[in-house]
């Protein structure tokens, strides 16, 4: 996808990914931009690419730390260890 929109290729042979979920994150990114790619060529409605779409921005927001965390996530963590007492 990137190559179809700035046309140039990417350099994947120097690249290491060192935290599991990032890992993680980045394989259920490549498969929604698959997705994207093979709902694109069967012409699917732009309201059905846009699931995917928003799926590999939320894995996306999982490495940039954009991604608002789950309350009940919170409310375990703050709840079983001592944090900032």
């Amino acid at each position: 996808m990137y190559e179809k929109a700035i046309g140039e290729e990417i350099n994947t042979e120097s690249t290491i990914v060192t935290n599991a979920r990032h890992h993680q994150a980045l394989q259920k990114i490549i498969e929604s931009i698959d997705a994207i790619e093979e709902g694109m060529q069967h012409n699917l409605s732009g309201d059905l690419l846009t699931i995917d779409i928003r799926r590999a921005l939320h894995y996306l927001g999982e490495i940039t730390g954009q991604v608002e965390v789950d309350r009940d996530i919170l409310g375990t963590i703050f709840g079983k260890f001592c944090i900032g007492k």
